[in-house]
Order: structure tokens, then sequence, then C-alpha cells
């Protein structure tokens, strides 16, 4: 039997997800909570780029759209509680209908003033993990709306499962799979949200990220979710699994991905191999 979830998730939040794949929810954080992870996440993400002082002008073309600091529960003792939250973790197995949940990722995603928009694309076909249901939370530390770099999400996107892979690094040029003939009669939908909500989104919709208009950054934390006890689809390169030594046909698992819910009494000791401070973790730390 689950323990009592922290945060009871509604039966129209719940419907709306599957519906959509994507919800907006409140209530998870308490003011209190939202400063600490504000504060927390400022750190981090200050104590990894402190040597960066490039414009926005001067980044490529990926690094335009936001900062990206990644897993940084494993670096930061002020992140983890927040990474490892039982209400989110519980919000994230109701809205997934399963028992048992585990990390996948959290990260940072900083769109600077004047950050390029996000490229459309779905997250799930990145990773060679299959379908195993996947969530992901993202957490706005500032009001978000269109200006400011808010998000879009292209409803019911989800049930279509992985379309072609956008590159949204734009090593090559990326699919635009907003254009995509499964897509035709589909438009996006726009989401503006409070500081400290929690927009949830399923692993195969469809979203994007608005460019950021203001003088100021818009600053969102994200935890990203899957389902314990499947197995890893394809061998193509992925950090936590490599670095777990998952192969292909093996139940995916391993210390940087904790079971989340049900929760433990402790926080997850971080793993020892470290990924990169910043950008797609796809190599340990030299």
């Amino acid at each position: 039997m689950n323990p009592t979830f922290p945060v009871d998730l509604s039966a129209t939040d719940i419907s709306a997800y599957q519906a959509d794949g994507f919800v907006c929810t409140e209530g998870i954080f308490s003011a209190t909570e939202l400063a600490a992870m504000r504060d927390a996440v400022d750190a981090e993400v200050a104590r990894r780029t402190v040597d960066d002082g490039r414009s926005v002008a001067e980044k490529r073309i990926y690094e335009q759209s936001f900062v990206q600091c990644m897993r940084l529960w494993e670096t930061s003792q002020a992140v983890r509680p927040f990474t490892c939250h039982a209400g989110l973790a519980g919000a994230a197995a109701q809205l997934m209908g399963v028992d048992s949940v585990l990390l996948w990722q959290d990260q940072a995603l900083y769109k600077e003033a004047g950050g390029r928009e996000t490229t459309p694309h779905q997250d799930q076909p990145f990773w060679p993990i299959g379908r195993v249901p996947l969530i992901s939370a993202w957490i706005p530390l500032d009001d978000v709306t269109p200006e400011n770099g808010a998000m879009a999400y292209m409803p019911g996107s989800h049930k279509l499962g992985a379309l072609t892979v956008v590159d949204i690094t734009h090593s090559t040029e990326p699919y635009d799979i907003r254009n995509d003939p499964a897509l035709a009669d589909v438009s996006a939908r726009w989401v503006s949200a409070k500081a400290g909500s929690v927009i949830w989104h399923n692993g195969f919709t469809v979203h994007q990220a608005a460019a950021n208009r203001t003088a100021s950054p818009r600053r969102v934390f994200t935890v990203v979710y899957i389902a314990a006890g499947f197995l890893r689809a394809r061998e193509w390169p992925v950090f936590p699994l490599d670095r777990a030594g998952v192969a292909v046909g093996e139940e995916m698992r391993g210390e940087g991905m904790p079971m989340l819910w049900p929760p433990s009494n402790t926080l997850p000791e971080p793993p020892a191999e470290l990924g990169v401070a910043t950008g797609p973790q796809y190599t340990q730390r030299r």
C-alpha cells in the first residue's frame, strides 16, 4: 500500500493531464519552500557558471536558449530536498498512474535577458528508454508569461508517441516538429504561471518556450521522473544509465536514479561520478 500523498491532486487535474499531456498545479510548495528553493538553485547555478562571462550573443545557438545546469542535487545539499521533495514525487506518481517513481534528472534552465526561444521538441525521444512513463515538473522561480519565456504545449501530442527527433542543440538543422503532419490540426497553448506553481508535461508532449524579451532572467527548476521497473530500450549513450552500467534489456536503476516515491526517511546520497557542470551531461567531469 502506498503512503498517503502529501499533496492530493484533483481528479480534474489528473484528467486534464491525461487528455492534454500537460497541466499546471498549485499548492505543492509553501512560500517558505519557494524562497529556499530559489536561493539554493540560484547559488548552485552561480557556482557552476562563475567563470563564464560571455554575453548571450557570444554563445552557441543552443546556449542562447538557456543556461543549463543538470543534476544539481548531486552537487548541492541545499537543492537536494527540493529534487527529492515527497509532495512533488507523489504528484508525479498520481499523474503517471504508477506506484513507484525514480528520479531521472533535475536541472536549472535560466533563460537570460535577450535569450532566444527554445526550439519546439519532445523530451523522451532524446533518451534510449522507450515508452516508459516519464513526466517533467517545470517549476518557475519567477512569474512566467509569453513575454519572458513561458512554455507552450501542443495538446494531445503525447498520444502520438515519438515523432522525428529535434536537434535542439542546433548542431544540425532541427526538424520543424510544429509542421509535422501528425500535428496539422493542433495549435500550441501558452501557459502563464506564477512562481512556485508546477507545470507538468508528458515525455512525448511537444513543447517550446518563448524568447525572453525582458531585462530580467527567467529562472526555472525542473525535476524529471520515470516509472520504476522498466528496461533500457536502446544502446545509444545517456549519462545516468551509462554511469550505472545499465545495458540494453536491463532494468533502469542506479545511485543517480534514486526512488523518490514511495519516499524514504532519508535523502539519497549522490553518486561519486559527476557530470559536466553546464549543458547536456553526456560525459563525466574531467
